[in-house]
């Protein structure tokens, strides 16, 4: 449990800064091309997982335009959105992708956080 845990907060860190690197004005469609390619190159994704991914990726992306949009700066529905993702995505990946999808979720955050300036 507490691994599943752990992936899903990873993949919420690598979701989050992805979308940063790559801008706001891509589409769903382009986005969950982006994270497909990424994730089927770090982790070696057979056929049937990146068309798995891609389309778990773009339901996410069309979700979350829509989220962001009518957003009152109210995130819980946000959240809510990506731990379903989490959850489905962990189903796809074998258990040696998800220990290898993890070291990059961590391997972003520590990049992320050393690059947002401290206060």
């Amino acid at each position: 449990m507490r691994k599943l845990v752990f992936v899903f907060l990873l993949t919420f860190a690598t979701i989050s800064a992805f979308a940063q690197r790559q801008g706001g004005n891509m589409t769903p469609e382009q986005r969950a091309e982006n994270q497909t390619k990424n994730l089927a190159e770090n982790l070696n994704l057979s056929e049937d997982q990146k068309k798995q991914v891609y389309n778990l990726s773009l339901a996410r992306a069309q979700k979350m335009q829509e989220l962001r949009e009518k957003s009152n700066g109210d995130r819980s529905e946000m959240r809510a959105s990506m731990e379903t993702f989490n959850n489905e995505i962990a189903k796809v990946l074998t258990v040696e992708q998800q220990e290898k999808y993890k070291t990059m979720q961590e391997d972003r955050r520590g990049n992320r956080s050393e690059r947002q300036p401290r206060n």
